[in-house]
């Protein structure tokens, strides 16, 4: 009967844990599959990780606790190869140092405390109860994890998160060679360690929301100032309508006179200039401030370099995404198309088209640009051909990551004259 009740409470105990964790790797991570069944298999690999015994002096369950660990990352989350790297990397310790603690705390309580004289039920409870101890531990990694790292994973490129892995190998490879370095006689030395290592890979999921805060408050900047250019253009173009509503009467005297007169070009031509001065500059594409920001700012980058543009925006509502979002959706996207233009030689052979529409909900945005020069994949990644390669290449990353945020969907076609890229999100 006890060992049916000391089964129970540690298979509680361990399942509770493995959920915490699930949860918090839930975070930055989506699941592969929403299936049930596959669900109650990642809890039982997650729980057979926490359950994972950690000793003194041997790597037996260091290694189960990191094969298990990555396993479940592997198979049953999606996501880039390097954000499951850093979740085994900064998860690993934690996972260790709490089984490793909690676990030797019991035993030295049993022969400190007790001198390994405990009945059977007095020994199941402190083995219970030090079990129990992980439970606040991963609750608190937990909202550690939900609150720091939500929505900001997206915003991170990998070079940001090999900086937080470098960081993070402190904590993993010291926490593997403290414990296996130290005798189980002395086992309690290595506590400074699991608690240093537990803070660190705390410190880096932190590390991550500072990262990512500092990169949100510059794309920030970055849509403020298409809203000020474009705002000022506005501001410029009523000032020239109310200078040319004063001076009307001045300028139908001088066309009265050159029809008076029978100077019929002359009248014209005065009509086509004046025409030219009411012409607005800033473009009203639809009634979304951040879109008509976006597509004058990339529409006079797009003359600079002679590229022929087609706008088609139909957004009879806004798309049911963060302002920050839309306009890095559609700068990246943009941005790529005319830099692509750019490399043509003759400039007759550069266009560009931008459409988008939203209606009902979903949301359906296409970018169509000439190219000449040949596209490169690795891995699933576009290349840049850029000689900075590393300041460069990761607008199309960053659309998949906005897409993904919003569960919408990407596809990336091109041809040898042509690179097109289709989004479409479904509020």
């Amino acid at each position: 009967m006890l060992s049916i009740i000391e089964f129970a409470a540690n298979i509680s105990i361990y399942l509770t844990c493995s959920r915490l964790i699930l949860l918090g790797i839930q975070s930055f991570l989506p699941l592969r599959w929403r299936h049930p069944a596959a669900n109650i298999l990642l809890l039982l690999v997650l729980m057979q990780a926490v359950a994972a015994v950690v000793y003194p002096e041997e790597l037996t369950g260091l290694i189960a606790c990191l094969l298990l660990l990555a396993s479940a990352l592997l198979l049953f989350f999606k996501g880039r190869w390097y954000l499951k790297l850093s979740a085994s990397i900064i998860l690993f310790p934690i996972i260790t140092a709490v089984s490793y603690m909690t676990q030797d705390i019991g035993a030295l309580a049993w022969d400190y405390i007790f001198n390994q004289n405990m009945n059977p039920y007095t020994e199941t409870l402190l083995h219970s109860f030090t079990l129990f101890l992980r439970i606040p531990v991963y609750y608190f990694i937990y909202r550690c994890l939900k609150s720091w790292l939500s929505d900001t994973v997206r915003l991170l490129t990998w070079q940001m998160w090999m900086v937080i892995d470098l960081v993070s190998m402190t904590s993993f490879t010291g926490i593997i060679s403290v414990i296996y370095g130290c005798r189980t006689a002395s086992s309690y030395l290595a506590y400074p360690t699991c608690a240093a290592s537990l803070f660190t890979s705390l410190g880096c999921f932190y590390l991550c929301t500072y990262m990512a805060r500092a990169v949100q408050a510059d794309m920030e900047l970055t849509m403020l100032s298409y809203r000020k250019s474009y705002y000022e253009e506005i501001e410029k173009n009523q000032q020239t309508v109310r200078k040319l509503r004063h001076d009307m009467k001045n300028h139908l005297n001088i066309i009265g006179m050159f029809i008076t007169e029978e100077k019929i070009r002359e009248a014209k031509n005065y009509l086509a200039d004046l025409n030219l001065e009411f012409a607005a500059t800033a473009k009203a594409y639809c009634s979304n401030d951040v879109v008509n920001a976006v597509l004058n700012s990339k529409e006079q980058l797009a003359a600079e370099a002679q590229i022929h543009c087609e706008f088609e925006i139909d957004l009879a509502e806004n798309p049911k995404m963060e302002d920050i979002d839309l306009c890095a959706l559609f700068s990246n996207t943009i941005d790529n198309a005319i830099e692509a233009c750019r490399k043509i030689p003759k400039t007759s052979g550069r266009f560009l088209s931008v459409k988008a529409r939203c209606q009902k909900g979903f949301f359906s945005y296409k970018v169509v640009n000439a190219k000449t020069n040949e596209v490169k994949e690795e891995n699933g990644s576009f290349l840049t051909s850029k000689k900075d390669a590393g300041l460069h290449g990761i607008g199309l990353m960053n659309v998949k990551q906005i897409v993904a945020k919003y569960e919408g969907y990407v596809e990336i076609t091109y041809d040898e004259d042509t690179f097109t890229v289709v989004v479409m999100v479904h509020g």
